[in-house]
């Protein structure tokens, strides 16, 4: 019940956070009437978006369409941080919702920045796009520069944060542990995986990104279960 609850607050309190970045930004520039008005879509918040026309911004300022684009991704690297702060720092301490709302809300942050970069790195829409586009700066220098950080960074969320989460939650036989790899690995490149075709389409050329984080799917579900199972093996020796 903890896990499902945490990864549904998690969700929803990380696209609040994106989007109002957005509107906040907009906002103390002039382009918002007011700071929290975005278009919310559902109660699932997974067409929620800031509601920002950025076509007369780069007319006039581009700097300040950077500005706006860029808010939201600065503010999930900050929120990543400080939640996966929040895993390491309550490993010592017996908090298992404390914990576990830490390490989802890194996972969709960190999931959030993935969907961007490297699967949407190429898109001139987006926000990665917006703010490259308002400084003129080429797609490929993004790609080759946040590409390695948000490849280290799942590294360490899945070796190093998801072993802490297991241990807050008790989990000891290796199904369990499986389960929660396979919900945590399909969050990732599962659903925000398939950002490129969700936002453009099947037959867009951003979709082969979709097919690539699929691939990257079955790597990652395929070398976490290894590992438990290693982990295993070793044990009842």
């Amino acid at each position: 019940m903890i896990t499902v609850v945490t990864v549904v607050a998690a969700h929803h309190l990380m696209v609040l956070a994106h989007e109002w970045s957005h509107s906040l930004v907009g906002w103390l520039l002039g382009y918002k009437a007011q700071p929290l008005d975005i278009s919310y879509g559902d109660w699932t918040l997974f067409h929620a978006e800031e509601a920002i026309n950025y076509e007369p911004i780069f007319r006039s300022f581009p700097w300040k369409a950077s500005l706006i684009a860029g808010a939201a991704l600065a503010t999930n690297v900050l929120l990543y941080l400080l939640s996966q702060a929040g895993v390491h720092q309550s490993a010592t301490q017996p908090r298992p919702f404390l914990t576990q709302a830490c390490f989802w809300f890194a996972v969709f942050n960190l999931a959030e920045l993935y969907s961007y970069i490297p699967l949407r790195a190429f898109s001139a829409s987006g926000d990665v796009g917006h703010f490259e586009t308002g400084l003129s700066i080429p797609a490929w220098v993004g790609f080759v520069l946040g590409t390695p950080w948000i490849a280290w960074q799942l590294i360490v969320l899945l070796t190093k944060s998801m072993p802490i989460a297991y241990s807050s939650l008790g989990l000891s036989s290796t199904g369990s542990k499986m389960a929660y790899s396979f919900l945590t690995a399909s969050l990732v490149f599962g659903l925000y995986g398939s950002a490129p075709i969700f936002y453009y389409s099947l037959v867009a050329p951003q979709a082969r990104w979709s097919l690539f984080s699929a691939l990257v799917w079955i790597v990652v579900l395929f070398l976490l279960t290894r590992g438990l199972l290693k982990k295993r093996s070793t044990a009842f020796r």
